[in-house]
């Protein structure tokens, strides 16, 4: 899958230019705030619990300044990617122990047909190895300009 196709799943009501939380939970909640006003879920409890609950197995920050928080739920009925980025960092658990800036958060049905999920992750996960492509897309002005420079990366 490439990385058009991991943004056919994504949006500009699903791009936080700057989160405002200053630690893991409150990105995370944040962020789900933001999910469930960009679409039609309704179910923002559940979808914080399961993302919460992967959190505990083990962090999805993988650094450096990246993080995947992903997970499937009866809350969604399609992929749905929200794309944020907090210009100050934030403490995510990150494996390197800095702060992260950018956060891919995957929601997706337990039934996936095509894979699409984990497909996505993967091409985001490659994509973001590129350290001069992650300080563009810090330094993108909108959702547009962010998307460009991902596709271009």
């Amino acid at each position: 899958m490439d990385i058009a196709e991991v943004l056919n799943h994504t949006s500009p009501d699903l791009f936080l230019s700057d989160l405002t939380a200053t630690d893991k939970q409150s990105a995370l909640a944040e962020m789900v705030t933001g999910l469930v006003a960009g679409t039609t879920i309704t179910n923002n409890e559940t979808i914080l619990q399961m993302l919460q609950s992967r959190e505990n197995l083990g962090s999805t920050a993988v650094g450096p300044g990246i993080a995947f928080p992903h997970g499937r739920t009866l809350a969604v009925q399609k992929l749905t990617i929200l794309i944020a980025r907090s210009r100050e960092g934030i403490d995510f658990d990150s494996e390197d122990g800095k702060p992260t800036q950018l956060f891919f958060m995957l929601i997706a049905p337990p039934q996936d047909s095509g894979h699409k999920y984990i497909k996505s992750l993967a091409a985001l996960t490659d994509k973001m190895q590129n350290t001069e492509l992650r300080d563009k897309l810090l330094e993108s002005a909108d959702f547009e300009g962010f998307c460009t420079t991902l596709k271009e990366g």
